[in-house]
């Protein structure tokens, strides 16, 4: 007796269990396909998402430096300000007449010195 080996039915009809594997098959291809596109949309969304943490970040860097640099104007201002009150109250002063003026070029350059420190920007500021 032999033995037929051939993958094709003898009657020339594909049998059931191979229709049901390749129905499985194709299932499980669709089921990859949808998965590959479903990823693929997950991507785009994260580059989307991210750009605008980016963008948003960029913002508040931007307000961050502004609000800052509107500080130190403020600062500089008042200080300026109360520099120069300081100095017109100290000018003529009737205490001072008694006292050595040489202080005076030495008092100018330490608020000067101040003013430069209180409104120099630092290497971490933008």
């Amino acid at each position: 007796m032999t033995m037929n080996l051939s993958v094709e039915p003898a009657d020339g009809a594909e049998p059931a269990y191979e229709a049901g594997i390749a129905g499985a098959m194709d299932r499980v291809l669709d089921a990859e396909r949808a998965a590959r596109s479903a990823i693929a949309d997950c991507e785009r969304e994260v580059q989307a998402a991210l750009e605008l943490a980016r963008q948003q970040r960029r913002t508040i860097l931007q307000l961050a430096h502004d609000r800052i640099m509107a500080l130190h104007a403020r600062a500089a201002h008042t200080l300026d300000e109360r520099i120069a009150d300081t100095l017109k109250r100290n000018a003529a002063g009737p205490g001072l007449a008694t006292a050595p003026r040489t202080d005076d070029g030495q008092l100018r350059a330490a608020l000067a010195g101040l003013v430069e420190r209180l409104t120099l920007r630092t290497e971490d500021e933008p």
